[in-house]
């Protein structure tokens, strides 16, 4: 009767084993998607970078426009500004190795991550801050007015 005793405690051990095991895997699964979920809802984005890259990328394209690279908690972004004749109704001018401020809010573009700048500063506020966005959608939209930057103090 003994050895039989043996293997059901035995077997009922591992069964434990097991299921703790794969109960610790799914609640680290459950959390690094929910972090991706925080990341893909637009969580709030609000950082100081130098750029590293300007590009605009041609109308017909996923998101047309400038956009600007640069390393966000050390991985390189995709940070979008706004559609070029937008830019250049507003007078912005960047440029790679510009210091500038984003606030706005991060997401994912497929498998990247992208930031959609809401207001952008350069350098050390001396060329003002440019509203780009706001609760209602993007300014460049034909009901908005063109927001001009607010001059550095």
């Amino acid at each position: 009767m003994r050895p039989i005793t043996r293997r059901l405690i035995h077997s009922h051990l591992w069964a434990a084993v097991l299921c703790g095991a794969a109960g610790f895997g799914l609640a680290a699964s459950a959390v690094a998607k929910d972090q991706d979920a925080a990341r893909d809802s637009g969580a709030a984005a609000d950082f100081h970078v130098t750029v590293s890259a300007v590009r605009e990328v041609p109308v017909g394209s996923p998101m047309p426009g400038l956009h600007l690279q640069a390393k966000v908690k050390g991985r390189m972004t995709d940070i979008y500004i706004a559609p070029v004749d937008f830019v250049a109704k507003c007078g912005l001018k960047l440029s790679k190795g510009d210091e500038v401020h984003i606030v706005g809010s991060q997401t994912k573009f497929g498998e990247a991550d992208v930031v959609l700048a809401r207001e952008i500063t350069i350098g050390s506020y001396t060329n003002g801050t440019y509203y780009l966005r706001d609760d209602d959608g993007p300014f460049w939209e034909e009901t908005k007015p063109v927001p001009q930057p607010i001059p550095a103090h």
